[in-house]
């Protein structure tokens, strides 16, 4: 019954545009999170369905792109009133937080597999940052693979 819920919550929650920006911050912090998962399917447990790790994984690295070019890029671009070479240095500072993030990630769930609490977390994300088209419909089945890589 729980999985039925989350099934229809996550559904509904990718489902609906969010009007506010989302702040390039908390996106970083999101794409740590992507990274982290992609490490984890990367060198998946032998019980994880390869069919589903690989629609994960789609659907992650197209939502990484969106966040990316759709919100980190353009947000660092406007910080910097529009000069490209500095939104180009301050990236390498985002790109040095992912890492430090993705690492502390890697410390504290150093076991393998995934958990729903990740899963979770990545919902969270996109309730900030709703991709459209094909990106969200990748995005949305990767959300569902995740559930089930998490209760395999």
């Amino acid at each position: 019954m729980k999985l039925k819920y989350l099934l229809v919550t996550l559904a509904c929650t990718l489902s609906f545009q969010i009007a506010a920006k989302p702040s390039v911050n908390d996106m970083q912090q999101c794409q740590a999170l992507i990274d982290f998962i992609e490490q984890k399917l990367s060198n998946p447990p032998a019980k994880y369905k390869s069919d589903l790790v690989d629609t994960a994984k789609l659907g992650l690295g197209k939502y990484d792109d969106y966040i990316q070019s759709d919100i980190v890029t353009p947000g660092l671009i406007e910080f910097n009133g529009g000069d490209k070479a500095k939104a180009a240095e301050m990236q390498k500072q985002v790109d040095a937080f992912k890492s430090s993030l993705t690492k502390a990630l890697n410390q504290r769930y150093s076991q393998p597999g995934l958990f729903m609490d990740q899963v979770v977390a990545l919902n969270e994300c996109t309730k900030k940052a709703v991709p459209s088209g094909e990106a969200l419909d990748d995005l949305k089945r990767s959300m569902e693979s995740l559930i089930a890589l998490v209760q395999s």
